[in-house]
């Protein structure tokens, strides 16, 4: 009976998505072999794999086996994972805190709004499982004061010839659609892989808000009455190819080529109407931005792993070299308006904003165990990074046109890092003991070329920083019945290498943002207590102190609000992460997570210092439903709780989403219908406050709500079982720290 009932709700959301009003639109980090083969004993996997296994020190997402991502994007799919949550500017927080992204265990060398195109032009087909780390080891780049989110890609390991495709149809307001491959040839010593997708989405941004200025007296002197809407068509690629050589038993050699070639445009409008102190229409400006936006990423890794003996002594050494090309073309055009609708002022502006990042990085990681139980690991890190960032801005049309010198801007960014790290592993009886200590010395320089309005500026800096980390665990009993550990890691946030441009860039009329080249890293220590209760029931104590927080701090010039990225003050968060997965029936699983922090922030924005305390709450909720051998389904409901950040607050939003598969063909095909946000709830409300003069309500709203049918076959000649894992990363840290405003 209880089947039917969530057969029914199922088919009430599918009905309810396929419904949407369409006018409305219109307005593995490779495992540290440390832990695995001693630390992470304590839990072990079932015979069915969950959607979402609980390590100790990290958090495993089968995203192979979501019903519900199928025809989504990576982006998207973080959004719905347990303890993360999506910021308006596109960064992704772990646990109340800014992670570092990587893929296949390599940084996206992206951040911001270039790391939220990337993750969309990622489709979920492609992806096997996602790697949540809040507290890594030492041998980890200390980068990332929220930890390590690693995106792992299919990559199929098994003798002879395998091969899978996919292809994604559906609809929200606008298409979706998108398609991937996987293969791989392993024959004898030699290993080639290659993964493929590509596609071409396309969704909307609607968004409204209210401004107010407020005078010294605290009379409203005028009001901004703003609406806005963007229409986003996508067309991305990816490819990955590989070979891995085994030249002996002991020693294999490998290469890996990724490419990606992303492009979205925009195509926006807003209405903007401004009121005066009686609330009268003073003028009205309808504004147009036509932005082209074009992606190039290219990345070339070279690897090397050599195992001495069979006690697990092992050298592995990596060679990155990565080339990064974004184009971004922008023509804004403002027509203001009298109350009697009287042109009074035309306005149009170009950009033409090109960027070259280039990355350089070699490491190598030794690994050496000890007869008295005693294991080490060590290793070194050299990476290099160069930005040549351009922003050319012209005023006027046609014959008309001048260059713009007080937008125009040349900067140039390099930073060189040298790391070294050490720890080491031993149980005491029950007690597993493992302590490290890594050291990081940074050297930067940056030079903004003037102009005739710009005066030339350049800055160099060198700092050196170490990051301990120590890790227990205690087995009371050999039952496992209950687990206890506790980790403790330092680590730092270094400024995106946009953000210590100082030129400044046009979001649209009344939004603009600069960099800060004065910006510095802020500094985390995480303490995390955890409690494991029969491999059902985990319970997670963390808290968090972080220093010299930077934020994007808003300041009006005028009618206009320019947001700029400052260090403001210290954050402490303490938090609770508590999960249970049980089997409530032989044919429903059920997953639940919930996570309530304390958040408390002293911080200094502009002239106002902020003492506050909230509260911040998500909820998670995963219910898979095995219909029959062949048949599964998924019902799942998100919600996270308002956000603080000083000068925005946004309230919770919720999404339920629902899918059903069916394999065919003897398990070699599926076919799947899945519905995304299917109520519509997904939508962003909030407030600006503590900005000098003004205040802002605001609300916005994507093409969420959607119904996807996707198609999947795979094909295997020869293939048998084989556990070897590939997973190589060379430049960790270098990958995540790239921001532009496209």
């Amino acid at each position: 009976m209880m089947k039917k009932y969530f057969l029914l709700l199922l088919l009430t959301g599918f009905l309810s998505a396929g419904a949407q009003d369409k006018k409305q639109g219109t307005d593995s980090l490779k495992k540290d072999t440390l832990r695995d083969e001693k630390f992470l004993k304590e839990v072990n996997i079932r015979t069915r794999k969950k959607m979402i296994e609980r390590k100790i020190d990290r958090t495993v997402v089968n995203v192979a086996g979501f019903v519900t991502a199928a025809g989504t994007d990576a982006l998207d799919l973080l959004g719905r994972l347990p303890g993360l949550r999506i910021t308006d500017d596109g960064q992704v927080n772990l646990m109340g805190k800014g992670a570092t992204i990587y893929v296949d265990g390599k940084l996206t060398y992206l951040s911001g709004s270039d790391l939220a195109a990337y993750l969309k032009s990622l489709p979920t087909d492609l992806l096997d499982k996602v790697e949540l780390m809040p507290n890594p080891p030492a041998k980890y780049d200390a980068a990332g004061g929220g930890g390590v989110i690693n995106i792992i890609t299919k990559k199929n390991k098994q003798p002879g010839y395998n091969a899978g495709i996919s292809g994604n149809a559906g609809t929200g307001v606008y298409r979706k659609v998108n398609g991937s491959v996987n293969m791989n040839y392993r024959q004898g010593k030699l290993n080639l892989f290659l993964n493929a997708g590509a596609g071409s989405p396309k969704d909307f941004e609607h968004g409204a808000s209210v401004r107010r200025f407020i005078d010294d007296q605290g009379a409203v002197a005028a009001t901004l009455d703003q609406e806005s809407e963007i229409v986003y068509t996508r067309n991305s690629g990816n490819l990955k190819l590989g070979a891995d050589y085994y030249l002996n038993k002991k020693t294999t050699i490998g290469i890996i080529l990724n490419g990606n070639r992303n492009s979205v445009v925009e195509r926006g409008n807003n209405r903007n109407r401004m009121l005066n102190g009686a609330f009268l229409l003073d003028s009205s400006i309808y504004s147009s931005n036509d932005v082209n936006n074009k992606f190039r990423n290219g990345l070339l890794n070279l690897n090397m792993t050599h195992q001495f003996d069979s006690l697990g002594r092992e050298l592995s050494v990596d060679l990155d070299y990565g080339k990064y090309h974004t184009q971004i073309d922008q023509i804004f055009s403002n027509l203001t308006f009298s109350p009697e609708n009287v042109l009074l002022n035309k306005e149009r502006i170009r950009g033409a904003l090109p960027r070259e990042i280039s990355i350089y990085s070699a490491k190598t990681d030794f690994s050496l165990p000890f007869k008295s139980g005693l294991r080490l690991n060590t290793g070194l890190k050299m990476s290099r990074v160069s930005t040549d960032n351009e922003a050319a801005y012209f005023a006027g049309e046609g014959i008309t046109e001048r260059p713009d010198d007080n937008r125009s801007n040349s900067f140039r960014y390099d930073e060189t890092i040298g790391a070294a790290y050490v720890e080491g592993y031993k149980e005491f009886g029950r007690l597993g003991v493992q302590a490290g200590l890594r050291a990081e010395q940074t050297q930067s320089k940056g030079h903004q070329f003037g102009n005739a309005a710009v005066a030339d500026s350049s800055f160099n800096r060198s700092y050196l920083n170490v990051f301990p980390t120590l890790f227990l665990s205690f087995k009371p009993d050999s039952t496992n019945a209950n687990q206890f550990f506790f980790s403790y890691g330092r680590r730092i946030g270094r400024p995106g290498y946009d953000k210590l441009n100082p030129f400044l860039s046009l979001v649209q009329r009344y939004n603009q943002v600069s960099g800060n080249p004065f910006l510095r890293p802020d500094f985390t220590n995480n303490f995390e207590f955890t409690h494991v209760f029969r491999e059902q029931l985990n319970t997670v104590l963390y808290y968090s102190d972080i220093s010299d927080i930077s934020g994007q701090v808003i300041r009006p010039v005028g009618d206009v609000y320019v947001s700029r990225p400052e260090n403001t003050g210290n954050l402490r968060i303490a938090g609770l992460m508590l999960t249970w997965n049980k089997d409530v029936f032989k044919w429903w699983n059920a997953d639940f997570s919930v996570n309530p922090e304390r958040v408390h922030m002293n911080a200094l924005l502009g002239s106002k210092r902020i003492d506050t305390t909230f509260y911040a709450y998500s909820f998670n909720w995963f219910n898979r439903l095995t219909i029959s051998k062949s048949c599964t389904a998924e019902l799942v409901m998100n919600w996270g709780g308002r956000s603080f950040s000083g000068q925005n607050t946004s309230r919770g939003i919720s999404a339920l989403r629902a899918g059903i598969k069916q394999q065919l063909l003897k398990g070699n095909a599926s076919i799947g219908l899945s519905g995304s946000d299917l109520f519509y709830s997904a939508i962003t409300r909030g407030r600006v406050l503590n900005v000098a003069g003004s205040d802002a309500t605001y609300e916005k709203r994507g093409d969420s709500r959607s119904v996807m049918l996707s198609f999947s076959y795979k094909i295997s000649r020869n293939a048998k079982d084989n556990k070897r894992f590939r997973d190589r990363n060379g430049a960790r840290d270098e990958q995540n720290r790239v921001q532009s405003n496209p």
